[in-house]
């Protein structure tokens, strides 16, 4: 099992491609496991999950985690709990946009397209500051 400090997956082995990254990200509270030592690495990541990801990131960084709300979203009460001021700061800063029908789609899985087009806006809010 992979794992430093307090951090012990044991579905990360080392020497996996990912392995530093999970570690690192694990330890500085940008990701937990779903239990204390399952990480799940091949599950597919929602959306909710992955503004939560970047939330805690930007918190990291230093910038502003201020958050929105989602009433312009016909399924916002589908957001849950723990993602709901991740969700309202990745829509307020353009991170993450609404799909067809107003909807946001936190459960649905993002895409690779999705990621990439997220991670894009989420590179120039950093080099903006």
């Amino acid at each position: 099992a992979a794992g430093g400090g307090s951090i012990s997956f044991l579905d990360v082995r080392d020497g996996d491609y990912y392995t530093d990254a999970v570690l690192w990200a694990a330890e500085n509270e940008v990701v937990k496991g779903y239990t204390e030592d399952a990480f799940v690495p091949d599950d597919s990541v929602t959306r909710e999950m992955m503004a939560v990801i970047l939330y805690r990131y930007a918190a990291i960084l230093g910038l502003d985690t201020g958050s929105a709300e989602l009433e312009s979203f016909s399924d916002r009460a589908s957001v849950s709990d723990w993602a709901a001021p991740a969700m309202g700061w990745a829509v307020s800063n353009g991170l993450i946009t609404g799909k067809p029908g107003g909807l946001l789609d936190p459960q649905g899985t993002a895409t690779r397209a999705e990621v990439s087009a997220i991670l894009y806006r989420v590179c120039i809010m950093i080099k903006n500051g």
